[in-house]
């Protein structure tokens, strides 16, 4: 058996090979690591998404802002206004933060490609030289003829005639190594530049809206510094409302028995018809409560300017006002509809909430109060999204919604049950 002894060039050529190989591997790892922030790009979608929705609740209230300011004294709807532009202001300036730390973290990624990167074209560089160096060398003074030839072993001749082929190929996937990495190199640094740019742009935008934010402060302060001086008026207010919303509760209790009865008699009855309109009821319940968190609004656009149960006064001190729904702040001429399908129980009307539409859902109660005009009548069925009529605007300029949802002669949170748009 023939024993092949290696040139200190076929050693060479041997171990460069090898690393050739390596380099392919760190190549692709590369690739992937430039494509490792996609998670990060679906984050800031996301995130841009949810500034986008921002953006356009913030124009709605500015526009409800601008409907309320035209009033030649502060208003209580202008107070609401203003604080639901703070928390916009808010989320905004979070938003913002949040997009400039995402960009952080992608510059940081980047940043440790791009590095990595460059030692890594330095290295393919180093070894493309030494190969060369290696070659000119081993190729002195004879031919590759020479070479292939005086193998001591056909072993050995085989062996050199595949290393010669090696080498060639070795050149041909070094170059090519060496473009492709410079060639990604340009695109990393390009897009870090980029993204540099656009943090410099987002800590300019957190800055105006800061200020942004100072000024509407600033606007609130003022608000209820002039709503305090009209402390005798805002209680007489207060007190009219209470009474509003006691006789409202009233007409839906009562509504709400007078119900009971009804159901109480047809089940008593027990003849076909009453058994299917329990079984109806009792199927448009399930519905409804299948729909929690899911209903539609009651108009197209609004905020929440009076929440569910025991509140503050936004500037009488140390009272508290009960309310049994929502109040939905909107625009002047703004359609109310039907969050969802049922009958029309009733149409009535109630000094201080205007005209009210009552709907039935199986057990559950839907109440639209305030309302300048009413689009529909007592024993109407009624679809999802379907126009009951139209916003009341008071006296102050303020377009206000009151909203309400009952089981049976419970009191629900409404704001639970609609979507978060």
């Amino acid at each position: 058996m023939f024993r092949r002894n290696m040139t200190g060039s076929e050693v060479f050529f041997k171990g460069y090979i090898s690393g050739i190989l390596k380099g392919v591997f760190l190549l692709a790892f590369f690739w992937l690591a430039a494509t490792g922030t996609l998670y990060a790009q679906k984050t800031k979608a996301q995130l841009e998404k949810e500034k986008k929705q921002l953006l356009k609740k913030r124009e709605e209230t500015n526009k409800n802002l601008r409907e309320t300011a035209d009033q030649k004294q502060a208003t209580l709807g202008q107070l609401s206004a203003i604080n639901q532009q703070i928390t916009n202001q808010s989320q905004l300036i979070n938003f913002i933060t949040r997009e400039i730390q995402l960009l952080d973290q992608e510059m940081g990624e980047l940043g440790q490609i791009t590095v990595s990167m460059e030692n890594d074209l330095e290295k393919l560089r180093k070894e493309y030289a030494a190969m060369i160096y290696a070659a000119s060398k081993a190729s002195n003074g004879y031919s590759k003829l020479v070479y292939i030839f005086s193998s001591e072993t056909f072993t050995q001749l085989v062996m050199r005639i595949k290393y010669l082929q090696q080498y060639s190929q070795a050149r041909t996937i070094q170059v090519d190594q060496i473009q492709k990495i410079k060639a990604i190199l340009t695109i990393q640094r390009d897009e870090l530049n980029s993204k540099k740019e656009e943090k410099n742009r987002l800590l300019l935008a957190r800055i105006t809206e800061n200020n942004n934010l100072l000024v509407l402060k600033e606007k609130q302060n003022t608000v209820v510094r002039q709503l305090s001086d009209r402390e005798k008026e805002l209680q007489v207010e207060l007190a009219e409302a209470k009474q509003a919303a006691d006789r409202l509760e009233k007409l839906i209790t009562d509504l709400i028995e007078e119900e009971a009865r009804r159901a109480a008699a047809r089940k008593a009855e027990n003849n076909a018809t009453a058994v299917a309109l329990s079984a109806a009821e009792a199927s448009v319940s399930t519905s409804f409560a299948g729909s929690k968190s899911k209903l539609n609004w009651p108009v197209k656009s609004g905020f929440i300017s009076g929440k569910f149960g025991e509140q503050p006064h936004p500037v009488l001190k140390g009272i508290m006002i009960d309310n049994h729904g929502v109040n939905i702040q909107t625009n002047k001429g703004e359609e109310v509809r039907a969050v969802y399908e049922g009958e029309v129980l009733t149409v009535a009307s109630i000094p201080g909430k205007n005209k009210i539409v009552f709907i039935k859902h199986g057990d559950y109660t839907t109440v639209y109060a305030k309302l300048a005009k009413v689009t529909v009548a007592a024993g109407q069925t009624v679809k999802a999204n379907q126009v009951l009529g139209e916003v009341y605007t008071d006296k102050n300029g303020t377009s206000e919604l009151q909203f309400q949802i009952w089981q049976n002669d419970k009191k629900l949170n409404p704001q639970t049950w609609l979507n978060q748009r």
